[in-house]
């Protein structure tokens, strides 16, 4: 099974899924014109990957990194159908490190980030960036 990336655009986040260091990463802003169907490919990768990986013994822990400058509502809700969906892979026993990067300067981001946390019952390792 392959990695899954996709490069970003001025609208569009780079999202990188390592599947060798299990570690799934957004960087940059996320304001797509359709967010479900920008969203889907990233989905149904994560169903492959609960298909092949997610057995005892082969995947311990996963990690995700969000590095967002800048995401909108449609996005916040993709990033909470995303949180749901690694919630229940949770559950099989795999530990989830959530990791929510923000600048030092950017309150709003930091909150939206404990908010998202709240929400979804998931505590995250918030890293102020400068």
């Amino acid at each position: 099974m392959n990695s899954f990336k996709i490069e970003s655009t001025p609208v569009t986040p780079e999202i990188n899924f390592d599947i060798d260091d299990n570690t799934l990463t957004f960087l940059k802003v996320s304001k797509p014109e359709n967010a479900i169907d920008f969203y889907k490919p990233l989905f149904d990768f994560i169903d492959k990957f609960e298909q092949k990986k997610v057995k005892p013994g082969q995947v311990d822990q996963l990690t995700i990194d969000f590095k967002f400058d800048y995401f909108n509502t449609s996005s916040a809700k993709m990033i909470h159908q995303l949180l749901g969906r690694f919630k229940k892979i949770q559950q099989t026993g795999i530990k989830l490190d959530v990791n929510w990067f923000y600048r030092s300067d950017d309150e709003d981001m930091l909150e939206d980030g404990e908010i998202i946390s709240e929400a979804q019952q998931i505590p995250f390792n918030f890293k102020a960036i400068e």
